[in-house]
């Protein structure tokens, strides 16, 4: 029976051999803890945000809720142009966020069907948890 240091020993040294460079970088920030370099979790996994900046999983899920929103301007607002694309989206999510929201953000799975708009809002609103601005989708939709 192996216990949680043998495990990343384990992973360490098969991460070493997968020839991709995340790998060896991975296997790199596991050393780092189960060497005892560090105690650190965080610190040897270099996910440790530096003071004044967002933690590294709030910048991963603003990410994921931005690809959301261009994802859903691209599929049910096309024609339109930007500005009218950002009102649009900020329109939609406003009025599912004041409405249908207060029931489906307990909802693990998506209560709507794949390529529904209301399934696109439900996944941006469990990125992060609040509506966005019209003037905050434009600034999405311009950078990549």
């Amino acid at each position: 029976m192996s216990n949680p240091i043998d495990d990343l020993v384990n992973l360490a040294e098969y991460l070493e051999r997968v020839p991709d460079a995340w790998a060896r970088r991975t296997a790199t920030r596991v050393n780092r803890l189960v060497s005892g370099e560090t105690r650190d979790v965080a610190a040897a996994l270099d996910l440790k945000q530096p003071r004044g900046k967002r933690a590294w999983r709030a910048v991963s899920q603003v990410e994921a809720r931005n690809a959301a929103i261009r994802e859903a301007v691209a599929k049910f607002f096309p024609a339109l142009k930007r500005k009218q694309q950002a009102d649009a989206l900020a329109i939609a999510l406003g009025r599912y966020e004041a409405s249908a929201w207060r029931f489906d953000q307990r909802m693990e799975k998506c209560p709507y069907k794949v390529g529904d708009l209301n399934a696109a809002l439900w996944l941006i609103l469990t990125r992060v948890d609040h509506a966005v601005s019209a003037e905050r989708i434009r600034k999405i939709l311009v950078t990549r």
